[in-house]
């Protein structure tokens, strides 16, 4: 049976390690001379200057971008001979939750993982941004963003759902556009509205609002489907079968396969397109609508 490595005392968990530190750490008592007492008092080695024995370079975001030589030479003795950290690593070896000092991996606290940890983040919010405002956009003149989101179902597919037709004005074919918006509050208990927007070339946007009262979700759902019906001449349920007959329904694009819907009746089926005698809704078997 193998035995344990044995937990290095509290004055010995960076024995075998030689630090240099780079940089401007703050305020007192983050000072050169401070932390290097600390890093001495735990076993570990203090160098003025990065050498072939350096393990450890103790450095700031700043000083890292900077590329002093001291960096530089750390990075071309690469990271199995030296790692290059924040101070937090020193910190959190020593002033643990338990007030033990122990021994912990340096991975967290590498510079170079907090950048890719830090440009991760910086995506993310970019990303976060741009839907936020895409969402704020789409509500505006209907809903408060700070109250009020477009409902995502439990397939993921948001209830932002855009229907069209296109007419002909003096021998001009123009396009014009519902915008049917089903929102849900931000705060519980979760209330429930329904938001329409209508477009046309050369109108201002109307914006309809007489379904702009909170409701429970079945009562908002319903009126979400009613309109739609309206419009387009389907059952919502029926929405991914092809559009409906006339020349005055307006036509909704559902997204294509691999992409979030919207829920569907347990029996529904993919429609088979081209199949003989049914043309988009051929092989549609017991749906709801």
């Amino acid at each position: 049976m193998a035995k344990k490595s044995a937990v290095p005392p509290a004055d010995k968990i960076f024995a075998g390690k030689v630090f240099v530190l780079q940089g401007d750490f703050g305020r007192y008592p983050r000072t050169h001379l401070n932390i290097a007492r600390l890093i001495a008092g735990h076993g570990g080695c203090v160098d003025s200057t990065v050498t072939d024995r350096t393990t450890l370079l103790v450095t700031t975001i700043d000083e890292f971008h900077k590329r002093p030589p001291a960096v530089e030479k750390s990075i071309s003795m690469g990271k199995a001979r030296c790692r290059i950290v924040q101070w937090e690593y020193v910190e959190d070896s020593i002033f643990t939750k338990n007030g033990k000092p122990r021994v912990i991996s340096a991975n967290f606290h590498e510079i170079q993982s907090v950048l890719k940890r830090q440009n991760r983040l910086s995506e993310a919010k970019a990303i976060y941004k741009k839907k936020f405002i895409e969402g704020a956009n789409s509500m505006k003149g209907l809903a408060d963003p700070g109250l009020h989101h477009v409902y995502l179902d439990t397939t993921g597919f948001k209830y932002l759902v855009v229907l069209s037709r296109l007419t002909k004005v003096d021998q001009k074919t123009r396009v014009e556009k519902y915008t049917l918006l089903l929102f849900e509050s931000n705060a519980s208990p979760y209330t429930y509205t329904v938001g329409i927007k209508f477009n046309r070339p050369g109108h201002a946007t109307t914006y309809i609002k007489e379904y702009m009262v909170p409701s429970t979700f079945d009562v908002a759902f319903r009126q979400f489907r009613k309109f739609f019906k309206i419009k387009t001449g389907i059952e919502w349920d029926c929405r991914l079968d092809g559009p409906g007959a006339g020349e005055d329904a307006f036509v909704y694009v559902p997204p294509g396969r691999g992409e979030p819907r919207g829920v569907m009746p347990k029996d529904w089926k993919e429609p088979v397109v081209g199949k003989v005698g049914g043309g988009a809704g051929a092989d549609r078997e017991g749906g709801s609508g």
